[in-house]
């Protein structure tokens, strides 16, 4: 009679801590992305609202500057437009420098709608005078400025 030898077995495939431990690495990095696809969304919310600001300041120059050309005398003012749900504060100021240029400018405050911080959005500009401005001469001096206010 012949006798069987046993080999010893040799192990395949992967145990059950193998696998919860690759679940548990896959499910951390899964949360991870998660959490930085919220954060972009929160991001982008931002961006939205500081370009909202920015379009209406630049309405209300362009507004400035054809009651300008139409020969009125623009006033200061405010208005408080409502983008996304939330109220923007816009005021503008005027006044006539020494060489005939409208000094104006214009600024946007909101209140963030995550942190509730106040922040605003300043834009200086100079538009030439009533002669002038016929043929559509706007100076815009230095980019727009943002600052947190406390």
């Amino acid at each position: 009679m012949k006798r069987l030898r046993f080999k010893p077995a040799q192990q395949q495939g992967f145990s059950l801590i193998e696998v919860l431990i690759a679940l548990f690495v896959l499910g951390v990095g899964l949360l991870g992305l998660a959490r930085l696809q919220l954060s972009m969304l929160g991001s982008t919310a931002e961006s939205v609202l500081h370009d909202s600001a920015i379009r209406l300041a630049e309405d209300k120059l362009e507004a400035l500057r054809f009651e300008l050309a139409a020969g009125q005398t623009p006033q200061a003012g405010s208005d408080e437009p409502k983008i996304d749900e939330v109220t923007l504060r816009r005021s503008w100021t005027w006044s006539l420098d020494a060489n005939g240029l409208a000094k104006t400018t214009i600024t946007t405050n909101w209140r963030d709608p995550k942190t509730g911080d106040e922040v605003a959005l300043s834009i200086p500009a100079r538009l030439t005078s009533s002669a002038m401005a016929g043929q559509a001469w706007l100076i815009q001096s230095g980019p727009p400025s943002r600052e947190t206010l406390p």
